[in-house]
């Protein structure tokens, strides 16, 4: 666990070592970064891309308030790294679009606030359809 102040590298700290543990020519979902909000996706998003840029890696955004069927259309292209919010990538994944049988990395990005009583069933869920060597 890792508390600092804004700007001072927290989200390469653990997207470095993720980025390094994805295996490009496996065209499945390797790991699952939950953010709480929908901004915190945007830049967490942001930094996983620019960090893994010359590497291949495909990292997309899943959170709600944005349309469904985008997260549909996406998933059915590569899609290594996903950054999301609870409750859109439970839905994806209880509906059997998104695929995390392979994903054995999973990063709580503000844990604090993701094991409260307004995440903690989310997360509890989404662990249960996480395949157990994450």
């Amino acid at each position: 666990m890792a508390r600092a102040k804004n700007g001072t590298g927290k989200t390469a700290a653990y997207a470095i070592p993720l980025i390094q543990k994805i295996n490009v020519d496996l065209k499945k979902i390797q790991a699952l970064v939950l953010v709480p909000t929908r901004e915190l996706a945007m830049q967490t998003s942001l930094v996983i891309k620019n960090l893994s840029k010359h590497l291949k890696i495909e990292c997309m955004v899943s959170t709600g308030g944005t349309l469904v069927r985008e997260d549909f259309y996406r998933l059915t292209q590569t899609v290594h790294v996903i950054v999301a919010t609870p409750g859109r990538i439970l839905d994806l994944a209880s509906k059997k679009v998104a695929n995390l049988d392979d994903c054995n990395l999973l990063v709580l990005d503000e844990v604090d606030k993701l094991l409260s009583m307004d995440f903690k069933v989310n997360i509890e869920n989404i662990l249960a359809v996480m395949n157990n060597d994450r």
